[in-house]
Order: structure tokens, then sequence, then C-alpha cells
């Protein structure tokens, strides 16, 4: 089994859906602190593809510099990265943590913490495989199930959302698993 695969089954038919579907893409903005910007957001997947190498297989996954050596981009990656643009010029970014139902946060590392670090770092300087921008906020996605153990990270990500509520609305938007 590759490195991620199973992460990859629940952050690739999202990282889809925001390219393929608006309203999808308007309810997860409306979750964050762009939600007013929600239905004028324009998704760079054209111009983020662009931007990274001809050796990445997507435009959204594991964004990650080696460049910046600080805590929270340190050999660190964005399983989603998304960025937007609002005209006349203004950009923001959507740094994803993809939590797949059997996925624990380490123990060694504030992971959490890191996300809005590294956040923080791409919307001043952003790497060159990343498209500029100038805000950014972090959502992390993972299982209902898990949220009990996960409620000392929570407080750490701008946003949360869950797989359960993404497949009540927009059930192309995420995996679901065999019952």
């Amino acid at each position: 089994m590759l490195y991620g695969s199973i992460e990859f089954t629940y952050a690739e038919p999202f990282a889809n859906a925001l390219v393929a579907n608006g309203a999808f893409r308007s309810w997860v903005l409306r979750r964050t602190k762009f939600a007013a910007s929600a239905d004028q957001a324009r998704l760079m997947h054209n111009e983020m593809r662009a931007q990274r190498s001809s050796s990445s297989a997507t435009w959204w996954r594991s964004h990650y510099t080696e460049t910046c050596r600080c805590q929270g981009c340190s050999g660190q990656e964005t399983d989603i990265l998304a960025i937007f643009e609002v005209l006349p010029r203004t950009r923001f970014g959507l740094h994803f943590e993809v939590k797949q139902p059997a996925d624990k946060f380490p123990t060694k590392r504030d992971q959490a913490a890191n996300y809005a670090l590294r956040a923080k770092c791409w919307s001043t300087s952003a790497p060159k495989s990343v498209v500029p921008h100038d805000d950014a906020a972090t959502v992390l996605l993972c299982s209902a199930l898990r949220m009990l153990e996960y409620a000392p990270h929570l407080p750490k990500f701008g946003t949360v959302i869950t797989f359960e509520e993404i497949a009540m609305t927009f059930p192309q938007a995420t995996f679901r698993s065999p019952s």
C-alpha cells in the first residue's frame, strides 16, 4: 500500500468536488473565515497545477517546502491546499489536514498547531511551488466518530468539517466506505 493511500481515498473526491461543484465549494468556504467571499471566490486550481513541478500528480496534494525551516514548515506537508481569488486580486488559501477514520495525531509534535504556523508563513512568503496569496485558514477534515479523541486538537484549526457532514449533502465529495 502506498504512503497515504487511505488518506488519498478521502482527499481526492473532496478536491475534485472543489473544482467541479460550485455549490460544494461555496458550502466549504462559508464554514471558514472567508464566508463573505464564498460565492465570488474562484478556485485557482489551474494556476496551482502550473506552479507545481511536473512530477506532482495533482494540483492539491502534499504541498510542502524544504526551503523554510520554521516550526510550521520544517519537514511537514499540507494534505490539501486550495488557493482562491476574489477580484480585485485578493487571494487566500485553505490548508486542509485530512484525518482518515483510522488516523491519529502524532504524539511527538503538535501537527495541529503547525498547520496554522505554516498557513501564516506561506501567506507571507509562499514557497515557489505555491501560488502567492495574502491570507490563509486551516481546516480539519475528519470522521465525526473521532471528535472526542481529536478534541485537544480541534481548537487549533479554524474550521472542522466531518466526512459525515459532507456525505449528507454532497455524497460525491467524500469517500463512502462499504458497509
